[in-house]
């Protein structure tokens, strides 16, 4: 476990302290630090590190242990139960080398590619339609509105999204490696332009991811939100072993 000095806990903050531990924990599982089968610190070392009660650790325990994270044998620890899913939609390693992986050929189109000032910083507004063609065939999977810092990314806009994959431009023209995402899903029921984009004439239920991904120095590289059509598949890898 990386030593991590007591003052990432902020005792002032807003944010329940088991809920900042547990972020802690999990950005380690997610990043490496915690490797798959890896017990993690004591209750009592916890409790020693961060100044905080037992039952606060617990309750963070807990969060990671519903999310699939850890696993708790009785008698001899919490242990890390994560293992990475080398290519599967859920890890976001990008929408065109998901495809790609498919031997099948995305499609994209650019609905909006727009400089937007947020918390008085440049972000480039990319919103798009994304999809596979299947011989004549185009079926939309996907609707993706992104925010990129400009600061990290200068000259971002000139590029053209609907043949230019975005992950693939920041590895080759700026070296900067997405590297992990911060996500939450939720359903959804779609607006006109959802509706229109998956020939959905019913108000169904669709599911959205937002959140945050970061490079491997731990910068936020994208504010991402992903709507997912009736089309797309998912595959859920989860680890039942105790």
């Amino acid at each position: 476990m990386r030593e991590v000095d007591e003052m990432m806990l902020q005792k002032n903050s807003a944010i329940p302290l088991y809920m900042q531990l547990a972020k802690i924990v999990r950005d380690d599982i997610v990043s490496g630090v915690y490797k798959e089968g890896d017990l993690i610190p004591s209750e009592a070392r916890m409790a020693q590190k961060y100044k905080i009660t037992r039952t606060t650790i617990r309750r963070a325990i807990a969060d990671l242990v519903n999310e699939g994270l850890l696993s708790q044998v009785h008698g001899k620890g919490t242990y890390v139960c994560f293992k990475e899913v080398t290519y599967n939609v859920w890890n976001f390693g990008g929408f065109t080398d998901y495809i790609a992986s498919r031997a099948e050929t995305p499609y994209s189109i650019v609905l909006r590619k727009d400089i937007i000032t947020v918390d008085n910083q440049k972000y480039l507004a990319l919103d798009r339609v994304r999809g596979v063609q299947q011989g004549a065939k185009l079926i939309f999977l996907t609707i993706d509105y992104s925010q990129i810092p400009l600061a990290l990314f200068p000259g971002l806009e000139q590029y053209d999204f609907s043949d230019s994959s975005l992950y693939h431009l920041m590895r080759t023209q700026y070296h900067i490696f997405p590297k992990r995402a911060e996500l939450s899903m939720n359903a959804i029921l779609g607006d006109t332009v959802m509706k229109e984009t998956f020939t959905i004439k019913k108000d169904i239920p669709l599911l959205l991811a937002s959140g945050q991904i970061y490079d491997r120095e731990n910068r936020e590289i994208e504010r991402l939100r992903v709507v997912y059509g009736p089309n797309m598949q998912f595959k859920v890898v989860a680890n039942m072993e105790v």
